[in-house]
């Protein structure tokens, strides 16, 4: 049988680098967490500034739920913004391609 509290309690010890996306996890699931109005501002809006001791387990909440999300620091304030992958640039081209 699933133990749902187990997996809850995991997420929070396990480092945000190896946490994966489960597609069961719902964010009612953290209604009780005090920094639950800030999963459903980043979730509306794609950005929050929680308090700084919850940016951990928020950050580990929200990358499980598939939002996997960088810490940034503007004016003093700490926000919570998606992460980007860097894209890969195209090879260069040579000059014989362009003149054709």
């Amino acid at each position: 049988m699933y133990d749902f509290e187990a997996e809850y309690r995991r997420i929070f010890e396990t480092p945000l680098e190896e946490i994966k996306e489960d597609i069961f996890f719902r964010a009612d699931n953290f209604q009780n967490e005090k920094w639950y109005g800030d999963l459903q501002m980043y979730r509306a809006i794609g950005v929050c500034k929680p308090d700084r001791e919850s940016v951990s387990d928020l950050q580990k909440a929200l990358k499980v739920m598939g939002y996997p999300t960088q810490a940034k620091e503007r004016d003093g304030q700490l926000y919570l913004v998606p992460q980007r992958e860097t894209q890969k640039q195209p090879p260069a081209r040579k000059n014989e391609d362009r003149e054709r």
